[in-house]
């Protein structure tokens, strides 16, 4: 997963464009051990009137349904 990942999701699950440094953010953090991972804060801008948001989101809904496959 990489930021342009980040900010698709965000923007279908939740209906917020965040900017890349708002992505890595939130990389970092879904990096970090999952008990410290209950909510994320995130600030973007709702995609329909702009207007700042700053929401908790869940962080399993950024996590891959799936393990990618290195080789």
């Amino acid at each position: 997963m990489d930021v342009v990942d980040v900010q698709k999701r965000m923007l279908e699950f939740y209906g917020i464009q965040v900017e890349r440094e708002m992505g890595r953010y939130v990389l970092r953090r879904l990096a970090q051990p999952g008990s410290a991972l209950r909510e994320l804060p995130v600030i973007g801008g709702n995609a329909r009137t702009g207007v700042p948001v700053r929401t908790l989101i869940d962080p399993s809904r950024f996590m891959p349904s799936s393990p990618a496959v290195v080789s």
